[in-house]
């Protein structure tokens, strides 16, 4: 269990988007768009990796929010 080993921590979240590449390349641009950094990975993959010194639960929300509202379209 990674939880119960300090040195298998991490905070990375990989997102994969269905649709292909196109509808990933999409989103990763609309977050990119609205100040929401992240990493593409080919070919539909997008990481988010939020850190505790960093960033707050409501930048979690705002990124969560940011992928609704492109759902939404």
């Amino acid at each position: 269990m990674a939880g119960a080993d300090p040195t298998r921590r991490g905070a990375q979240l990989s997102i994969r988007v269905t649709g292909g590449r196109e509808r990933g390349r999409a989103l990763f641009e609309y977050l990119m768009a609205h100040g929401i950094i992240g990493d593409w990975c080919e070919p539909d993959v997008i990481r988010i990796s939020p850190a505790p010194l960093y960033n707050r639960f409501a930048d979690c929300l705002v990124f969560a929010e940011a992928v609704l509202a492109w759902r939404r379209g």
